[in-house]
């Protein structure tokens, strides 16, 4: 695995990245997924190491976020990734240009998760443009954790009009269903036990769902659901799947964000595809 810290180097070397995988390190089995994927259809792989702190709407949050960078770049060898990028905030802004803020979907990235964390879905794709620019991968791979940010940079790759593919992975989830995440890491070991109920609501949902239930009813339920659990229900929501505005007859989407001991835990789940 090729390793580079800067982006000079990283430039002047002309590869042809066929895909990208951005994550903020403190590695688990999710990121590794995606690299399984790639590897498996197609073809080199360039991960990138950042943790963008414009998109950390608690700057605690920020200051907290695990940092595991020797055993990160261990578990990418062990998966035989061709090309490692650890880039400082000075080198992405020298070589890259800022997206327009005025072209801001903010139909879609004030809205959801967007509507508790101002900024956060315009960071996440300004520093996506940012690495495009640079890194100019024929495809990206995300993880369905966080369905909201690949909507976002899908329609990032729209408004830029970027020939980059957008391929999302399904979410990894552990024996009781709760979806891989680096702020697992701040539960408790009674506090991931109590997290599984995430799971276990958003089968709750479809179940409602394939009996004909109404979406306001099925909301309701979940509602209901989580009063009797110590997680504190942030929203839960069911959208179209491909744009994320309110639910219809097309593929729906459960979306869900909830606190845990003070720890923010999104999910979701399709409970309904024709596909």
């Amino acid at each position: 695995m090729k390793i580079f810290k800067s982006i000079e180097e990283f430039i002047s070397s002309e590869l042809k990245v066929n895909i990208f995988i951005p994550t903020m390190g403190n590695l688990h089995e999710g990121h590794l997924s995606l690299i399984d994927v790639a590897k498996k259809d197609y073809g080199n792989v360039c991960v990138s190491i950042y943790i963008n702190e414009n998109q950390f709407t608690d700057k605690k949050d920020f200051d907290n976020y695990p940092i595991t960078l020797k055993q990160d770049i261990e578990k990418l060898e062990s998966k035989h990734v061709d090309y490692l990028l650890i880039p400082s905030k000075q080198d992405i802004n020298k070589y890259s240009k800022a997206f327009d803020f005025k072209l801001e979907p903010k139909k879609l990235t004030t809205d959801l998760c967007g509507k508790y964390r101002s900024g956060h879905f315009l960071a996440v794709m300004d520093i996506i443009h940012r690495f495009f620019q640079i890194i100019k991968p024929e495809k990206i791979i995300l993880g369905e954790k966080d369905f909201q940010q690949i909507i976002c940079i899908k329609e990032l790759v729209k408004i830029c009009d970027y020939n980059i593919s957008v391929i999302s992975a399904p979410v990894v989830r552990n024996k009781e269903g709760l979806a891989l995440s680096s702020r697992n890491s701040h539960l408790s070991k009674d506090g991931i036990i109590v997290a599984n109920s995430i799971f276990k609501s958003l089968i709750l949902s479809k179940d409602l769902y394939d009996n004909n239930v109404p979406l306001d009813r099925i909301i309701e339920n979940i509602y209901d659901f989580f009063d009797k659990t110590p997680l504190k229900l942030e929203y839960f929501t069911i959208r179209n799947l491909k744009s994320l505005q309110h639910g219809n007859d097309s593929d729906l989407i459960a979306i869900i964000a909830c606190y845990l001991e003070g720890v923010r835990l999104i999910d979701n789940m399709i409970i309904k595809s024709r596909s």
